[in-house]
């Protein structure tokens, strides 16, 4: 099966915050805010060598399947459907998009957030999260599965993306800042057929 191959690079507009999940234990007597201080660094999303920070590639694929649901835009000739479903099932990153940042270089902000994790549920704790300064950058490819998904729609949805979807925590999808990027180059390789 041919793919077009989208080589994207994008430059991040706010800070990225990561809450990458971990089962790190506690020791003995430690309290939660200790645990806490501890363990920030282990929210980041590191690569296989840990020698870099990397945008989990999930986490860009659903960027850009939400940028399509919010766009609400129709594919011209399909009636009422929207592009949602062709981002969702069309496109493919095969690798975690690496920002080539040291995790010893990365510092923590610290917020208010419940107890509990569940928004609007009761009292508040301090939480630190991994910030990646504003200015991150990461070049990587996207495959381009089904062919009606052209440059011209694609480079729309990563726009979009990049200013009201946003990656990581607290980022715009979720009311939040962080996360804003904007497209700073995309080189297109088409390869769909001539239809017959």
């Amino acid at each position: 099966m041919k793919a077009s191959v989208a080589a994207l690079t994008l430059v991040g507009l706010a800070p990225m915050t990561q809450s990458h999940q971990h089962d790190a234990p506690k020791l003995e007597g430690e309290s939660p805010g200790d645990y806490d201080i501890r363990t920030w660094p282990l929210k980041l999303n590191l690569n296989d060598a840990r020698d870099s920070v990397v945008i989990p590639a999930h986490g860009m694929q659903q960027c850009l399947f939400a940028a399509a649901k919010y766009s609400k835009r129709q594919i011209p000739g399909q009636g009422k459907a929207t592009w949602t479903a062709k981002f969702t099932a069309g496109i493919m990153l095969m690798d975690n998009p690496s920002l080539d940042i040291h995790p010893d270089t990365i510092k923590s902000i610290t917020i208010s957030a419940n107890a509990d994790g569940v928004r609007g549920s009761g009292k508040r704790v301090p939480r630190r999260f991994p910030v990646i300064p504003i200015g991150w950058q990461t070049t990587f490819d996207v495959y381009i599965l089904d062919p009606i998904i052209t440059e011209q729609i694609f480079r729309e949805m990563v726009e979009l993306a990049g200013m009201f979807i946003g990656l990581g925590q607290f980022r715009p999808q979720n009311g939040g800042t962080n996360g804003r990027f904007k497209l700073e180059r995309l080189n297109w390789q088409d390869n769909r057929q001539i239809a017959a």
